[in-house]
């Protein structure tokens, strides 16, 4: 996967003014494990390394580099698209966009994810998390991805967005078809079958309207004028895909590790009040959302390292939250830990919207679990590759309740 002075075949080359590694996010070969060693590998390159990948890029795998890149929305800018490379023909809305126009998306995607709103829908949360655990455990366990991972944060966009049944349960085919074709196609090509389907479903409202946040979409405005129909479309498969995609991954790889560490899953259970804590952790440790892309505005120095106006820049948010400088012991899963802070939701002005609904997800699990014989796996765990060069998790989680 890297090389630092030499070819493949290890033949020295000439040197060069900075670090390089052969990184490609997009490679399918990443996954569980493997994965977090690129990462390191990268790291040893240097604080800015270079690839040559993609277009070109360099990679920021510090935490406090990138946080402050994260922080400098004017330096490092997003509207040029978050995937590599940064072409600009991949554009989701808000993450692909700069202000002003990003604060008045950001203002449209409020109607749907706003803290009133969340708090409204705790009593449908409970109730839901609740039943699809219910069901699981009546199944005598088995694969917790689609029984548990996938189908809470599915039920969620019925009732957050107003998507039908019939609508959702499309989102996991289309979204892995779509994963699977952005390496070799540009990605508004890959995604072309997620926009068919939105646009399916914000016909469907005009037809039948339903008092929901599709139907807000239909009347917004960003800024003075009217929504457009391309920006509906957008903002509603930003929902569908992100919607499903980090949440799935971070139930998945909360299970698997409650699975695989036995103590910590018992000290949980003897105390459900730490619940919190271990989400935080594997918020970090396992981060769901692993590289975001970002353009630069001007020349900029990071850690000796020139930066040029218009560079690529993918800042490593897996890479960070595993910073030998800002975690002790980052490699192990510690609830609780003394320091304070991660990226797994990002931070500055595109830090993820749907956080405090995750949150309150993940928080409503634990504590349905904990009233539950321990989880324990049944099985080989499968892992997906690291998908579209940023979501990770497993594919299939065999898992079952102790005693089932």
């Amino acid at each position: 996967m890297m090389t630092q002075g030499g070819d493949a075949t290890g033949s020295p080359v000439c040197p060069v003014a900075h670090d390089s590694a052969a990184f490609d996010p997009y490679d399918p070969t990443l996954g569980e494990p493997g994965v977090w060693a690129v990462y390191e590998e990268v790291r040893a390159a240097g604080p800015v390394a270079r690839s040559e990948e993609r277009g070109g890029f360099w990679t920021l795998t510090g935490f406090d580099d990138v946080r402050t890149a994260l922080r400098d929305h004017e330096t490092y800018a997003s509207g040029w698209g978050h995937r590599l490379p940064t072409d600009g023909s991949h554009r989701s809305i808000p993450i692909d966009t700069d202000p002003p126009l990003h604060t008045h998306y950001r203002t449209i995607m409020g109607l749907a994810l706003s803290p009133a709103r969340i708090r409204d829908m705790a009593p449908f949360l409970r109730q839901m998390v609740s039943t699809i655990v219910d069901d699981y455990a009546r199944e005598g366990g088995g694969d917790a991805v689609r029984a548990i991972s996938l189908a809470i944060p599915l039920q969620v966009l019925t009732e957050l967005v107003g998507f039908s049944q019939h609508t959702v349960n499309r989102f996991r085919e289309l979204t892995e078809e779509m994963w699977s074709r952005v390496p070799q196609v540009p990605f508004a090509e890959a995604r072309a079958s997620i926009f068919d389907l939105m646009a399916e479903e914000v016909e469907r409202h005009r037809q039948e309207p339903a008092d929901d946040f599709v139907d807000a979409l239909l009347g917004a405005t960003v800024g003075d004028r009217p929504i457009e129909d391309d920006e509906r479309l957008r903002v509603l498969g930003t929902l569908a895909v992100a919607g499903h995609e980090s949440t799935m991954n971070a139930i998945s790889m909360l299970l698997w590790t409650l699975a695989t560490h036995e103590e910590e899953q018992s000290a949980l259970r003897a105390d459900p009040s730490l619940a919190p804590k271990y989400i935080e952790e594997l918020l970090r440790l396992r981060t769901p959302v692993q590289n975001i892309a970002r353009r630069a505005t001007c020349p900029v120095d990071v850690a000796g390292q020139r930066i040029d106006e218009g560079d690529s820049v993918l800042l490593s948010y897996a890479a960070a939250n595993r910073d030998p400088a800002k975690f002790d012991r980052p490699t192990e899963f510690v609830p609780g830990r003394s320091e304070r802070g991660h990226l797994g939701f990002g931070w500055g002005i595109h830090q993820c919207m749907g956080a405090a609904l995750v949150r309150s997800e993940l928080t409503m699990l634990l504590e349905e679990l904990c009233k539950r014989p321990p989880l324990r796996l049944d099985g080989e765990v499968e892992w997906s590759p690291l998908q579209g060069g940023t979501h990770l998790g497993p594919a299939r989680l065999p898992l079952r309740f102790e005693g089932a």
